[in-house]
Formats: C-alpha cells, structure tokens, sequence
C-alpha cells in the first residue's frame, strides 16, 4: 500500500555471486499494545468468536422473510452493515498472536481498523433495528411473528457488536518513542 511506502527503504546488499539483492527495510515508527500476551490472544479469539456470531444472526436475520425488508428504511441499513462487517472480519484476521513492537500497518491494519469498523458497525445494526421498529409501529398490518424475529435477531447482533465495542476500549496502541 502506497500509504506505508514511506515507513519502508530499499536496502541493496551483495551476494556472493556479486549480484545485488534489494530488500525493504521497515525505518517507521513501531507501536506496542498495553495488555498482556494472553490477553491479547485472548481477546483475539472473543472477536474472532462474536464476528462469527453477528454475520451468522445477521444473514438469518435476513433469511426471515419479513415485510420490513421491503422498506428502505430496513433494508438498506441492513446490506449497508456487510460494508463495515467485511472490515471488521478483515481487521479480526490480522490481529496479532503475540505481544511484539508492531509497525504501523500492523496496527492500523488490525487493531485500529477493527475499532472503527465495530463503531460502523454499531451505528448501522441500530439503525436496523429502530428502523424495524419504525415500520412494527407505523406500518405493519399483523402477521408480526417474522418481524419480531426478524427485530430479535438484529438486536442481539447489535447488543454483540456493543459488547465487543466495551471489551476493545480496553486495549490501547501507543506508539514507542526513541531515545
């Protein structure tokens, strides 16, 4: 990524042969998480875990076949969600396994675009669930069984993304100053 170019020098070195083999060196400033290996790793498999549980409530959620679907003011909060859902996976795969100085597209790649991503993505379940409110109060006609389903599901997604919003509040990246 061209964002990160900066952080790295081609450096040419020798070979036996007398050839010149190039290789990028990491020059950037390097970063450090302030919680222990474990829990990092730890928190590493709770993302992990409850990534796995929102996409599975919000793709059966969308499976419900619910009249609230047909509203815009449901439905596009709902396809918006997988936008903020694929980083948020993206950011998860990417978290560290161990507790290193870590460069900058480390960090921001994994940790940071994860904290972002989950604030997307708790502002847009929401925004699903009042959305189907909305259209519960105003607009259905009966036949709510799939619409509360619909509205359940959606909520303990929602109520998932929050909590892993809390536990990551926890976790700060500072970046380490040289001497």
């Amino acid at each position: 990524m061209r964002k990160y170019a900066d952080d790295y020098e081609v450096v040419g070195t020798e070979d036996e042969k007398g050839r010149i083999k190039k290789k990028a060196v990491y020059r950037g400033d390097y970063y450090e998480v302030n919680v222990p290996e474990q829990d990092l790793v730890k928190f590493r498999r709770i993302a992990l875990l409850l990534m796995v549980i929102i996409l599975g409530l919000h793709i059966g959620a969308g499976f419900a076949g619910n009249q609230g679907m047909y509203r815009f003011f449901v439905a596009l909060p709902y396809v918006f969600v997988f936008l903020p859902l694929y980083f948020f996976a993206s950011g998860i795969l990417r978290l560290p396994k161990e507790k290193r100085p870590f460069r900058r597209d480390e960090v921001e790649l994994s940790l940071i675009r994860t904290k972002k991503a989950n604030g997307f993505l708790i502002v847009l379940l929401s925004l699903v669930v009042v959305g189907e409110l909305i259209f519960l109060i105003g607009f259905s006609k009966g036949g709510q069984s799939l619409e509360i389903l619909f509205l359940i599901l959606e909520a303990v997604a929602a109520i998932a993304a929050f909590l892993l919003w809390r536990y990551q509040r926890s976790i700060s990246v500072q970046k380490i100053e040289e001497e």
